[in-house]
């Protein structure tokens, strides 16, 4: 049983070494079919420790030369759920004739996303020198945004003056004004009411004269 464990394990590494080399040829281009087969030819006398610390050692060379793989590597660090999704969504409740009927469905619309895929493929990277005038713009792009960051802060700080000058405008303006004109309404009546009494006292007094003469 131990033997048939160490046989798959081995069997497991030398898979794993010749896909990597494979990965390296496709990268690079420095290895042919031959070297593949006398990778496959080596036979099975290293140790597992030697032969994973040697898978390892190939793997950061590649990732070293490959500013693809690394920029993957990254991706991946950041946006695991990208490389593992998450499947619980799935619905399993369906039978194999439905699933194959969904796929036959959809399948009309696989050439068009491969084609749609070959057009982007095709088309021309813009000159580097139009990345290199955008660059040169940052500088002045974070400029402008401090500029208008600023403008921004100055306009709230005006919106509020003119808030609180409207206030102390209607305040005094508006509210004491008519507390004023109520004021002076309230003192022309008593003014009006003590001016009709004086009239009516010399009215009387005047009548009263007469009739004693």
């Amino acid at each position: 049983m131990n033997h048939d464990a160490d046989d798959s394990i081995l069997q497991t590494l030398d898979a794993l070494d010749e896909r990597l080399r494979r990965v390296s040829w496709y990268l690079s281009g420095s290895e042919g079919e031959d070297v593949l087969r006398a990778v496959a030819a080596q036979g099975r006398d290293h140790t597992v420790h030697s032969r994973l610390a040697k898978l390892e050692k190939d793997f950061d060379k590649i990732v070293a030369s490959s500013s693809t793989i690394w920029g993957l590597l990254q991706l991946r660090a950041k946006y695991p759920e990208l490389f593992h999704p998450n499947i619980t969504d799935v619905p399993t409740t369906l039978s194999t004739a439905e699933l194959i009927a969904i796929i036959v469905s959809c399948a009309p619309s696989f050439p068009t996303t491969a084609s749609r895929l070959i057009a982007v493929k095709d088309l021309p990277i813009p000159p580097a020198k139009s990345f290199a005038a955008l660059i040169a713009l940052q500088p002045r792009l974070a400029e402008v945004e401090l500029l208008q960051q600023s403008q921004a802060k100055e306009m709230a700080e005006l919106r509020a003056r003119s808030a609180r000058a409207v206030q102390r405008w209607y305040e005094v303006g508006v509210l004491e004004e008519g507390e004023c004109w109520s004021e002076w309404e309230e003192r022309c009546v008593e003014v009006e009411k003590k001016v009709r009494r004086a009239e009516m006292h010399a009215t009387q007094e005047a009548k009263e004269k007469e009739a004693y003469r």
